[in-house]
C-alpha cells in the first residue's frame, strides 16, 4: 500500500472476482529473470476487493493526467551497446566497460509495452534500427550525447516530453595512476554533462507547457563506494548524485520531480562478460547481503515507479538498487 493506494501495475491484469476479507494481503508473481523479458511477464499485485473505478492502463503518469492524453517518454542510452567482451564500449563508445547496457533498453521496451510513447536516443544506429522492429512506434533519434551542439540540434526540436529517464554512459576502468585525458573527458561529457543539456531540454519544455514531469537519473552504487580502477567513473556518478538534488530543489516548484537509482552491478551481456570471473565476483558478492546481482528488470522495476504517480512525493532521492552493498 502506498498512501492507502495499491502499488502501481505497468499492465493492468483482467478483472478478477472480489475478495474476501479473509484472502486480503499481498501476491506477488515472479517475474520472468530473462534479459530481454524485462517487464513484459511482471504481475505484481495486491488481492483485494475490486475498486469501483480502473485505473488507466499505463501506471506512470502525473496523476493531474489520467484520462487525458498519451504521456511522451525520453530514454538515453537504449542501445544494445557491447556484445559481451569486457572492455568494448556500451553504446559504441570505445575502450569502455559499459555495465550499464541493457537499463535503457529494457526501460524502452517497458515503457512501449505499457502504452507509453517513447523517444529513444542512441549513438549507434543499428541498436536504434533493432529497437524500433522489437518495439514498432518509437521514435528513434541517433545522436552522440558527448556532443553538445549535435545533441541540441537533434532534441532541441523532439517536442513535448512527460518522462525522461537518463540512462547514458560509459565506464573506462584505469588505475588512478594511468587516468588519461580521454577517459576523463569523454566520462565527463556523457555521464553528467549530456545528463544536464538533454535534461535542460526537456524541463525547459515542460515548463512552457506549464506541465508535470519526471526525471530519473541512472546512477550506480559507485557513486557512494570507491571501488578499484572506477576514479572517474565514481567520481562521475558521485558528481550525478547531488546533480540529482539540486535539479529536484530547482525544478520542485514547476512541479518536476527528479530522482536517481543507483544499482549494483546488472547482469546484462556486458556485465556477465565483465563479472565471469569467479573471483572478482565473488569479492563483490560478498559484500551483497542478499548474495546476487541484479538482473535488468530490477532496476527498471524501480525506474518505472519513479516515474509513475504512486511517488508523487518522493523527488530528490537516490533509490538503491543494490542487494543491501549500501548498508554494510
Amino acid at each position: 500500500m502506498v498512501g492507502g493506494r495499491a502499488w502501481p501495475r505497468v499492465h493492468a491484469p483482467p478483472p478478477r472476482p472480489q475478495a474476501s476479507r479473509a484472502t486480503r494481503g499481498t501476491r506477488l508473481h515472479a517475474l520472468d529473470h530473462a534479459p530481454d523479458a524485462v517487464h513484459a511477464q511482471a504481475q505484481t499485485t495486491i488481492c483485494r476487493p475490486a475498486p469501483k473505478e480502473r485505473r488507466s492502463k499505463f501506471a506512470v503518469w502525473p496523476p493531474e493526467h489520467h484520462g487525458s492524453e498519451i504521456r511522451r517518454a525520453l530514454v538515453t542510452g537504449a542501445g544494445r551497446g557491447g556484445r559481451g567482451r569486457a572492455k568494448v564500449a556500451g553504446d559504441g563508445y570505445p575502450h569502455s566497460s559499459a555495465l550499464l547496457v541493457g537499463i535503457g533498453h529494457g526501460s524502452v521496451k517497458a515503457l512501449h509495452a505499457a502504452g507509453a510513447r517513447v523517444v529513444v536516443v542512441s549513438r549507434t544506429r543499428t541498436d536504434l534500427d533493432s529497437l524500433v522492429r522489437e518495439c514498432p512506434g518509437v521514435e528513434a533519434v541517433c545522436v552522440d550525447l558527448a556532443d553538445w551542439e549535435a545533441t541540441e540540434q537533434a532534441l532541441g526540436g523532439v517536442g513535448p516530453v512527460d518522462m525522461l529517464v537518463n540512462n547514458a554512459a560509459v565506464a573506462f576502468l584505469q588505475p588512478f595512476l594511468e587516468v588519461t585525458k580521454e577517459a576523463y573527458d569523454m566520462s565527463f561529457s556523457v555521464n553528467l554533462r549530456a545528463v544536464i543539456q538533454v535534461s535542460q531540454i526537456v524541463a525547459r519544455g515542460l515548463i512552457a507547457r506549464g506541465a508535470p514531469g519526471v526525471i530519473v537519473n541512472v546512477s550506480s552504487q559507485g557513486s557512494q563506494r570507491g571501488q578499484t580502477n572506477h576514479s572517474v567513473y565514481c567520481s562521475t556518478k558521485g558528481a550525478l548524485d547531488i546533480l540529482t538534488k539540486v535539479m529536484a530543489v530547482e525544478l520542485g516548484p514547476h512541479k518536476i520531480r527528479v530522482n536517481a537509482v543507483n544499482p549494483t552491478v546488472v547482469m546484462t551481456p556486458m556485465g556477465q562478460a565483465a563479472w565471469s570471473d569467479p573471483q572478482k565476483a565473488k569479492a563483490m558478492l560478498d559484500r551483497i547481503p542478499l548474495g546476487r546481482f541484479a538482473e535488468v528488470e530490477n532496476v527498471v522495476d524501480t525506474i518505472l515507479f519513479l516515474l509513475s504517480d504512486r511517488s508523487s512525493m518522493t523527488t530528490g532521492s537516490t533509490v538503491p538498487v543494490d542487494g543491501g552493498f549500501l548498508a554494510t
